[in-house]
């Protein structure tokens, strides 16, 4: 059994969805403790979703996939799906697993939140060229806040505040995401032809 098979068998078990690993980071997917699974050495649990945030804003990062859950404390606990491929830097921060949350409503969002990051990692995969190497980043966290980034825009202070990310859910920022990748597809694809 491949250590993806186990992440897959891991999530059906607790009777979690699980998102799309492309294939070519999947075959590299290595389990890297319980509920940690990941295709690069982690200097930092992925519980701490700004270390990644800032890694990606500091640096040019190599393709890579975590699949994770941890937390602390009583509540605040955590699926972490990050991937950064080509043009695609997603990192989904989702809650699960706390003493006062509600394992099937949260497995329920998870599926969801995890259906349209299947939709938006074909559609950034097919948009591939015309991304022209520039990054979408979705950053979608129950704890921590949700935004996205479309090609070639940044964060810029007081562009996200905190208070405005924190309203954000990750379903909507999702949600948003799919909305401008269909509309950038279909912009470009009637401006080929």
């Amino acid at each position: 059994m491949t250590d993806v098979d186990k992440a897959r068998q891991l999530f059906r078990e607790a009777g979690l969805a699980f998102p799309t690993i492309p294939e070519e980071l999947a075959t590299q997917l290595q389990e890297q403790g319980r509920w940690l699974f990941s295709t690069r050495p982690l200097e930092m649990s992925p519980y701490h979703l700004q270390h990644y945030v800032h890694e990606l804003e500091a640096a040019e990062v190599r393709d890579y996939a975590v699949l994770a859950h941890s937390g602390h404390g009583v509540n605040s606990y955590a699926i972490q799906y990050y991937l950064v491929q080509g043009s695609l830097r997603m990192l989904l921060h989702l809650g699960w697993g706390g003493v006062y949350s509600d394992a099937k409503a949260d497995a329920a969002k998870i599926l969801d939140c995890f259906l349209m990051a299947d939709k938006i990692v074909d559609g950034c995969q097919k948009a591939g060229e015309l991304l022209d190497g520039q990054p979408l980043t979705v950053v979608g966290s129950d704890f921590y806040g949700s935004y996205w980034l479309a090609p070639a825009e940044s964060r810029r202070n007081g562009e996200h505040d905190s208070a405005e990310r924190e309203r954000i859910r990750p379903r909507e920022t999702l949600t948003q995401v799919l909305g401008w990748l269909t509309r950038f597809r279909a912009r470009h694809t009637s401006s080929i032809q």
